[in-house]
């Protein structure tokens, strides 16, 4: 399994290669408030917390392969 990196915000990009997903569906969970973001000068940054509670209660599994 790919590791996040060690920062407190993350790009869409890193939590989707995290979860294996496309970027899209990041962008769907944040939208549906199953992870929190910021934005910044509109960059959407995500909280690894958020990212590591959400992988912690969910039944997706981040070794599973998606087609979203």
């Amino acid at each position: 399994m790919i590791e996040l990196p060690k920062k407190g915000l993350l790009r869409v990009d890193e939590v989707a290669t995290f979860f294996d997903v496309k970027p899209v569906t990041v962008y769907r969970w944040i939208s549906d408030g199953l992870i929190t973001a910021e934005k910044y000068k509109k960059i959407i940054r995500v909280h690894r917390e958020s990212v590591m509670a959400f992988r912690k209660k969910s039944v997706i599994d981040p070794e599973e392969k998606f087609a979203m």
